[in-house]
């Protein structure tokens, strides 16, 4: 392991602690609340500002290319959860979640998303570098995931049509017929691939899952309500769930491509 596979979490430590100091004694002096205050589109951007300057830092330290993954994984991150959004409503009445702030797309993503995205790709980026250092072609495992997920999830689609409730209430049942594609794609990577990938998806849930809730909470301290709110198996008022971990488990394969694909 060299310390290259470490240096975007190092940039990105150390950017966000100057800036929070900076923006601490920016802030303080000129009286401003700084916990629990009503959102402005002014005040997120201010206080997300070290997100774009993490990638700007490792763009000009570390490789160039991390400037191209800034907008490939923020825009990748919108049409992932579109998409996982849209699935999970075939399954279900309720959405995943519900978004306080610049709810768009019947509420399936935010505008406020960009940035915490691109951090999230970033995150991803390092896990996999971490736990799969081999350089790879990312070509084969992208083809064996995306077969393995479409033939299962039409086949859990098909049972869920005959099982799905009237209404399409939520169900433990139901989310495990959601997430066996989820299962059916680790183990295709891992029987076609690499073994190598049951552990990595492991390691996206947990690493997602804490992540996200870490960025949740710390944001509902900065405004007068979080940023959002899951609508099943809550955690901690709705800033996390248990159902997350399977999914992040999918969206952290899914950003190790598109690093991969930029050669990261």
């Amino acid at each position: 392991m060299t310390l290259a596979a470490f240096s975007p979490l190092i940039v990105l430590g150390a950017v966000t602690q100057l800036y929070g100091l900076a923006t601490v004694l920016v802030l303080g002096p000129a009286g401003a609340v700084t916990f629990y205050a009503p959102f402005t589109w002014r005040r997120f951007y201010l206080l997300m500002g070290w997100a774009p300057l993490t990638f700007l830092t490792l763009a000009l330290a570390v490789d160039i290319r991390y400037l191209a993954f800034f907008l490939v994984a923020g825009v990748a991150g919108i049409v992932g959860e579109l998409l996982l959004s849209v699935l999970w409503r075939s399954f279900f009445r309720e959405p995943i979640w519900t978004y306080t702030y610049g709810a768009k797309a019947a509420g399936f993503t935010s505008t406020l998303n960009f940035l915490p995205w691109a951090i999230g790709g970033l995150i991803f980026q390092v896990v996999g570098r971490l736990v799969h250092p081999a350089r790879f072609s990312p070509m084969r495992p992208m083809l064996v995931s995306a077969i393995a997920f479409t033939v299962a999830f039409a086949l859990v689609s098909a049972v869920r049509l005959f099982t799905r409730p009237h209404g399409g209430a939520f169900s433990k049942t139901g989310l495990a017929l959601f997430c066996l594609p989820i299962a059916t794609t680790s183990v295709a990577l891992a029987r076609f691939c690499d073994p190598i990938y049951l552990p990595l998806m492991a390691a996206f849930a947990v690493v997602g899952t804490l992540t996200e809730y870490g960025y949740g909470r710390s944001m509902s301290y900065l405004f007068e309500r979080g940023l959002w709110s899951y609508n099943h198996g809550k955690l901690d008022d709705g800033h996390t769930s248990y159902i997350t971990l399977p999914l992040w488990a999918l969206g952290g394969l899914y950003f190790h491509f598109l690093a991969s694909c930029l050669g990261l």
